[in-house]
């Protein structure tokens, strides 16, 4: 190959200078540049199968150029802008040991990068709406409403997806102490190291404030923390990650208690909001329905025999019916007060937790394999990609 590259090279110089074409206008016939025909007569490059065809064309006296050889003349990888693939397994073949080595290099690199990479376990629980609905709450309800009054429900409907990715839980979270660290009492700030001082701040002997802290150690929360529902079954998924399987399990559990304590005292808020608007409205229609009994009663003492008038029989019979319709509407709210009562101190669940997190036994990530395939993968690129170019 090397003794075809220097007789070309040296057949087409002296054909040149022979001839006295200028390297110039030789370059521009056979589409080059010149400083590409330099290269083709100081043997530097090979003279490609389809230059030396021009060459032929532009020049017949070139003829003496050995293109018997086809094998080792560069053919062009894209032909018609139609990758050649034929060419790029023969290069993959000619260089695989050069392209092994580089991908073992990178490989090797890569597996080095990952065994840097911290380990991070995925731990949580599974969570579903309770059905609280009371039966007696809705007869009662159903019985108001027929009275002309409404006196709206104990239940509540939250978003727990909502409630688990608020901020709320999340600084409750950071600032928990726990167990399953290092020092076995620290919270997440500490766990994490956001209290000490990057080089910068040390630098430049800049302070760091504990609101900047706490919203830095809030971010990385919120990037370990997934939570997802399924809108058919209203499943709940909270999963966290951590650097400790241990830990993992204990924070997921304490999202868990927190979302059903924070519901529990939105309930039981509500419950006492209920309680103390039908005690006023107790005491309201407590005293109209006084006041429609007053009125029935002397209404009788004037009109004793109202039952031989036709027309005073009507007006006794709708004073009683506002009186009986009154009366409804304040036994109503009598059980209503004491349903109010109940549900202000119950302890019913809103939500169970159907699957409690326990420590994982496999990590969740990194993905080493992936990595070392992946870094593999970028050498063979790397390796095909510098040897086409020599190509």
């Amino acid at each position: 190959m090397e003794d075809s590259v220097k007789k070309n090279s040296n057949l087409l110089k002296k054909y040149r200078i022979i001839n006295q074409v200028t390297q110039k206008e030789m370059a521009k016939k056979i589409g080059v540049s010149r400083a590409t025909l330099i290269n083709y007569e100081k043997g530097h490059t090979s003279i490609p199968f389809d230059v030396i065809e021009k060459l032929k064309l532009e020049y017949p006296d070139t003829n003496n150029l050995s293109i018997e050889d086809k094998e080792e003349i560069v053919q062009p990888i894209i032909n018609d802008g139609i990758l050649d693939f034929k060419i790029v397994f023969k290069i993959i073949f000619k260089d695989r040991l050069f392209i092994f080595k580089w991908m073992l290099f990178l490989g090797f690199l890569g597996a080095l990068a990952s065994l840097q990479l911290t380990n991070y376990y995925s731990a949580g629980i599974s969570l579903f709406p309770a059905d609280n609905t009371s039966s007696g709450t809705d007869q009662l309800q159903s019985l108001a409403l027929t009275a002309g009054i409404n006196i709206g429900r104990s239940d509540q409907n939250y978003n727990i997806t909502d409630v688990a990715k608020s901020r709320r839980i999340a600084e409750k979270v950071i600032v928990n102490k726990w167990e399953n660290t290092v020092d076995g009492n620290q919270n997440l700030i500490n766990y994490w190291n956001f209290e000490e001082k990057g080089y910068l701040s040390k630098l430049f002997k800049t302070t760091v404030s504990d609101e900047n802290t706490l919203n830095s150690a809030i971010e990385k929360y919120f990037s370990l923390l997934s939570v997802n529902e399924d809108r058919r079954t209203g499943l709940i998924q909270v999963n966290i990650e951590m650097e400790s399987p241990f830990l993992a399990a204990e924070i997921a559990n304490f999202i868990g208690s927190q979302i059903q304590i924070y519901i529990q005292k939105q309930n039981s808020a509500q419950a006492a909001k209920e309680k103390l608007f039908i005690s006023d409205r107790l005491v309201v229609v407590k005293s109209e329905l006084e006041d429609l009994e007053d009125n029935l009663k002397n209404f009788k003492e004037r009109n004793r025999g109202y039952e031989a008038s036709a027309e005073l029989f009507m007006k006794f019979s709708q004073k009683l019916r506002e009186v009986e319709a009154k009366q409804q509407v304040y036994v109503t709210l009598q059980k209503q007060l004491e349903l109010a009562r109940i549900n202000e101190v119950k302890q019913t669940p809103i939500i169970n937790i159907l699957d409690e997190a326990k420590p994982p036994v496999n990590k969740s990530r990194p993905s080493r394999a992936i990595i070392v395939l992946l870094s593999m993968f970028a050498g063979f690129i790397f390796s095909l990609s510098i040897s086409i170019i020599k190509h």
